[in-house]
């Protein structure tokens, strides 16, 4: 029963690794750290979270052929929408287009991928011919949080989201002041923990397999003697563990632990289970 349990448990961790809840359609997140930031690839979709203080921040875009260019300022939804923003789009230092929006240009929006709420201003799309771009993002209001959309292309591969998984609690906690916790309600956010919690439980049978093999019993006989409290510790520990990486960093490695705390659970179970047998 025990082998077969673990059989299942293989053929789910394939089938979701096919399916991959890991590659979903969004803006693949950018935390600003200065003033210049350098766009590569500008067709494929970014959302750069940045912070103005006195100096605007400048987007450059060198575009060596034709491309579709997309730029969508937001902000955070506790900002609200009074916030004043300009942002300026240059070819060749010439003017393109200057977005300046009111309180009225702003719409709610709500984004399933991060689980966060904006306020969505104006967009601003063109085919463009090849030159030398710059989107230019100032405010007259200092500490004031903003988003840039760049790119409509929406790419996702394994890297790009464990980068996301990875930015998104940040972004939660630092820039959008909420908990990361809601995270979970996201694609992204349950199947990172069901991947994880599934590959906690592979690697606990392996380890398993591995004392057996050499000839190490105790922790089988610990199981047999103490199954109940044994497994109630599993339980306890493993919420614990899941719960701290939900409200905090999302660390895979405590999540990872908490799934190793429910293969000590599985397995306490499985030996109270024999016991009553008997």
């Amino acid at each position: 029963m025990f082998k077969n349990s673990f059989r299942i448990l293989i053929s789910v961790f394939c089938l979701i690794y096919i399916s991959s809840p890991l590659r979903v359609s969004a803006h693949q997140p950018r935390i600003v750290e200065t003033e210049n930031i350098n766009v590569i690839k500008p067709e494929i979709s970014k959302a750069y979270y940045g912070k103005l203080s006195e100096n605007p921040h400048i987007y450059n875009i060198k575009a060596k052929s034709t491309i579709n260019l997309y730029v969508n300022i937001l902000v955070p939804f506790l900002e609200g929408p009074e916030k004043k923003f300009i942002i300026k789009v240059l070819k060749d230092n010439q003017s393109l287009a200057n977005l300046s929006p009111g309180k009225e240009d702003w719409k709610q929006f709500f984004e399933p991928f991060g689980q966060s709420t904006y306020w969505q201003g104006p967009e601003y799309k063109i085919r463009a011919e090849a030159g030398n771009y710059k989107i230019i993002v100032q405010s007259a209001e200092r500490n004031v949080r903003y988003v840039l959309a760049i790119g409509e292309i929406e790419a996702f591969d394994g890297v790009e989201s464990l980068n996301a998984i990875l930015l998104i609690p940040e972004l939660k906690r630092n820039f959008f002041k909420e908990s990361p916790i809601n995270f979970i309600y996201s694609p992204l956010g349950w199947g990172y923990i069901l991947i994880l919690q599934i590959l906690a439980l592979l690697i606990g049978k392996i380890l398993s397999k591995l004392l057996e093999f050499s000839e190490i019993k105790i922790q089988k006989g610990y199981f047999n003697r103490f199954p109940r409290s044994t497994m109630i510790l599993g339980v306890i520990i493993w919420a614990s563990l899941l719960g701290w990486a939900i409200t905090t960093s999302w660390n895979p490695i405590l999540i990872i632990l908490s799934g190793l705390a429910l293969f000590i659970t599985i397995t306490s179970w499985y030996c109270n289970n024999k016991i009553n047998e008997k």
